[in-house]
């Protein structure tokens, strides 16, 4: 005689229709290559290629060291006849395992190995420097010992025939991973003027004391300030306050989605601005799709286009930086728009105007969708001196294009994702039991031990008691029935406690 349970398997009976575990975002859009030229777009491809990444997340590593790389030797001279710096600030979301390290090796080869250079050229350098700091302090003290009997304006003159005293070089450092916002600060007054704070790790950025609670406010607005090309502000205990001037920084952050919403979601952020001067791509992941035949050729196309770039971002950024020796503040060129460069600049700024009014697409990312006009000039500049080099007289009409069609792929990326706060991760994990079950399990009734045994590996890490939440998280999604009563038959054996699936089998 059949049991209840089995009457019930066997039974077409009505269930609840599942609830959503997590909010879902709409899919993105193709990443537009040609947009970025010949060098830029072709290299962004074999990246793509040889890494099996999508188009985007290889583009943003590439952007952010062309900005790094152009940063210290233009801005921008907007329409507005305000001078910008070209600076992009550029944050990556994508998965554990969707290779972002790999793809920001690559793209940033050239840069890592010309700080390597200056490394080695430093620690060379530090002997001779000691030895001319010695030399300088035994003729001042000669000085002041020949001059001190003779009064006040012999010292003075000795002192002025002496010069000041040998500067220490600039630290090698061109590229930050982590760290706080007084130590880039730091950095900034010792090494080049001209820094690149970037990680394909940006969750220790996100989890770090910079933005910590006593520390969000001052790290959010000095990067802000950076961005906008304002003095950085050093403030200590033993010296008073301190303005450096002609500083640049790009930015890039690789980061993953679970960790994207405590940025992107995040309100504070979003109220000071800081989330409108970020160009965010989240790219769907290719993680199983990625399968290669050992046996094919390799395509020497893949090797030429990044050969190709690396060696225009080698002579680019070991360029002599346009600076003062002194203050070692930078002097960049500003680069005006031709004047049809400018008419569509402007029609380009009046649409978004006409878009962010009351009930317009782009109310609800406004302050971006400000911004965006600079930040299409920005992208322009980049692209423009990359390919060109920092004599171009003006950013043509063609080139600005290029750049508008690139802000309006990341203006679709923050309409998307801006607001979007991180998921639980125990949502999360139950996404993914939820999933399992209904393609992979066969059978009706699940339990603790059989998913603990069987589910899918990432959560088979999962003790007992993260298993029973992942269960009633999907309880309370109707997912699973409540707990069976009497338990059931699971793979064959009894157990005591069991639930009955509830999203339909594929």
């Amino acid at each position: 005689m059949a049991t209840l349970a089995q009457k019930m398997d066997e039974a077409d009976f009505a269930r609840p229709e599942p609830l959503p575990l997590t909010g879902e975002i709409s899919k993105g859009e193709e990443y537009p290559l040609e947009a970025l030229g010949e060098t830029i777009g072709s290299a962004v491809a074999a990246i793509s290629r040889k890494v099996m990444v999508p188009p985007a997340l290889a583009a943003n590593s590439v952007l952010s060291a062309c900005s790094l790389a152009v940063q210290p030797y233009v801005n921008v001279l907007l329409p507005t006849d305000q001078a910008r710096p070209v600076s992009l600030f550029l944050v990556t979301v994508a998965e554990s395992g969707d290779r972002k390290s790999t793809t920001d090796d690559i793209a940033t080869n050239e840069i890592g190995q010309y700080q390597r250079d200056l490394q080695e050229q430093h620690a060379r350098m530090e002997h001779e420097l000691m030895a001319r700091k010695l030399a300088w302090d035994t003729s001042k003290s000669e000085a002041l010992t020949q001059s001190k009997k003779k009064g006040r304006e012999a010292i003075e003159q000795a002192l002025k025939d002496l010069g000041p005293r040998p500067q220490d070089p600039m630290t090698p450092v061109i590229t930050v991973r982590v760290g706080t916002t007084q130590g880039l600060i730091k950095q900034f007054e010792h090494a080049r003027p001209s820094l690149g704070l970037m990680s394909d790790e940006g969750g220790s950025w996100l989890g770090g004391y910079g933005l910590s609670e006593d520390s969000r406010l001052f790290t959010v607005s000095t990067l802000s300030d950076l961005w906008d090309g304002k003095p950085v502000q050093r403030l200590t205990a033993g010296e008073g306050s301190t303005s450096l001037y002609g500083r640049r920084l790009t930015f890039h952050m690789m980061i993953q989605p679970i960790l994207a919403g405590r940025l992107l979601g995040d309100a504070e952020f979003k109220g000071q601005g800081f989330l409108s001067r970020l160009l965010v791509a989240q790219p769907e992941s290719l993680a199983g799709t990625r399968l290669v035949d050992p046996r094919a050729p390799a395509d020497p196309a893949i090797a030429q286009a990044i050969e190709g770039f690396d060696r225009r971002l080698a002579q680019i950024i070991r360029a002599k930086l346009p600076m003062d020796e002194e203050t070692r503040a930078l002097k960049p060129k500003a680069i005006p728009l031709t004047p049809m460069a400018k008419e569509i600049w402007w029609a380009f700024a009046n649409e978004l105007e006409r878009r962010i009014g009351k009930g317009g697409d782009l109310a609800d990312v406004r302050g971006f969708a400000t911004k965006l006009p600079e930040q299409a000039a920005r992208i322009a500049a980049v692209l423009a001196v990359f390919h060109f080099g920092p004599k171009i007289d003006a950013i043509e009409d063609e080139m600005l294009a290029s750049g508008i069609t690139l802000a309006r792929y990341y203006l679709t990326e923050a309409v998307r994702l801006f607001g979007v706060a991180s998921p639980n991760q125990v949502l999360v994990d139950a996404q993914v039991v939820s999933d399992w079950l209904k393609n992979d399990w066969k059978e009706n009734l699940i339990s603790v031990g059989a998913i603990q045994q069987r589910g899918p590996a990432q959560i088979r890490k999962r003790n007992a008691d993260q298993i029973k939440e992942i269960i009633a998280a999907l309880v309370r999604h109707d997912h699973l029935s409540a707990p069976m009563t009497g338990g059931g038959m699971v793979s064959g054996k009894k157990v005591r406690e069991c639930w009955r699936i509830q999203v339909r089998h594929a």
